[in-house]
């Protein structure tokens, strides 16, 4: 014999708390919490030639020189070649170039790490910045600079 739905909705108290109690523990022991990405690395006084370094490389990519740009980055990014290159200047002048000028750029915070996924070991800072440009009053920007050939250079840059 089947029960009525309506019977099934119609708990006393007690078993409303029972069935509830049992949903929580069940939600609480068979999920996950979600957590955004930390970023990589430790926290780190920034390292002045690494600052300078991306300062020198902000300046020519802000500039819209951005084959110059491509071309200041780390060797390593450079070994994939012309096709490589026509992709990051097609994607900075659809991406970087409407946001207009930089009005105003501050660093954040920066990180170093010894290990990359996906890179070899080596010396990896990154470098978050608070910017404002001309069409897009608040970003975040953050370069990843290398020092695989002796001194600091960009190997990677994002912003959202």
């Amino acid at each position: 014999m089947t029960r009525p739905v309506t019977n099934l909705l119609m708990k006393t108290p007690n078993q409303t708390t029972t069935i509830f109690c049992w949903i929580l523990l069940l939600l609480l022991c068979c999920t996950r919490p979600v957590t955004a990405a930390q970023p990589l690395g430790r926290p780190v006084k920034p390292d002045p030639e690494a600052v300078a370094a991306g300062n020198g490389w902000f300046g020519v990519f802000d500039a819209g020189h951005y084959q110059e740009a491509r071309r200041m980055m780390a060797k390593r990014i450079q070994k994939g070649g012309a096709v490589h290159e026509q992709q990051f200047i097609a994607w900075a002048r659809a991406r970087r170039s409407p946001l207009g000028a930089v009005l105003n750029r501050q660093l954040m915070w920066a990180r170093f790490t010894n290990s990359l996924p996906g890179a070899p070991d080596g010396n990896y800072e990154f470098l978050r910045y608070k910017t404002s440009f001309q069409h897009k009053a608040s970003a975040e920007e953050e370069l990843t600079l290398t020092k695989e050939s002796g001194h600091w250079e960009v190997s990677g840059y994002h912003f959202k």
